[in-house]
């Protein structure tokens, strides 16, 4: 039982760190990203398309834990504002897809890559056998998540560019 509770422990202590990590990467965003006229749950829909691609408007819904209607509200809102495009599906008329627009790839990937820059600069100043580390770390962090991964049905013509 011991053992159970030091892993727990240290989890809290990495995602204590992971935390301060974020807060130190915050400041980096444009001030244009952090000026723009979204919510944070259309971020949210934004950050989710940015990753996983084009999807279902109920699976936005379920990441979200928030109603259907209330997501394609949101989701109206982003494609009125040129973030987001919505487009129905071959196959089944009852399924509506959510993609990124032009725009929406732009913003996203401009916060996205500022963190990713200043993320940049932390590991070049770091010691070369902590950033191996670092490396093994994250690497046994994603192996895990792909044993937790999910699939998701959808049309093979919307699949995302990281699906």
């Amino acid at each position: 039982m011991s053992d159970l509770y030091d892993n727990d422990e240290l989890i809290d202590e990495a995602l204590s760190l992971t935390d301060k990590l974020f807060g130190q990467l915050l400041p980096t965003v444009p001030k244009a990203v952090l000026s723009l006229d979204i919510s944070m749950r259309q971020l949210k829909i934004l950050f989710l398309l940015y990753v996983r691609g084009t999807m279902r408007m109920t699976d936005i819904a379920s990441a979200l834990d928030i109603s259907l209607p209330a997501a394609s509200n949101l989701a109206d809102r982003l494609v009125e504002r040129g973030h987001a495009l919505r487009e129905g599906c071959a196959e089944d008329r009852r399924v509506v897809f959510c993609r990124l627009s032009e725009e929406g790839t732009r913003t996203v990937g401009h916060i996205w890559h500022s963190a990713r820059r200043r993320c940049r600069d932390l590991l070049r100043q770091m010691e070369l056998q902590k950033l191996q580390q670092l490396i093994e770390a994250l690497d046994a962090m994603y192996e895990v998540s792909l044993l937790e991964q999910p699939t998701e049905e959808r049309c093979e013509e919307h699949a995302g560019p990281l699906g």
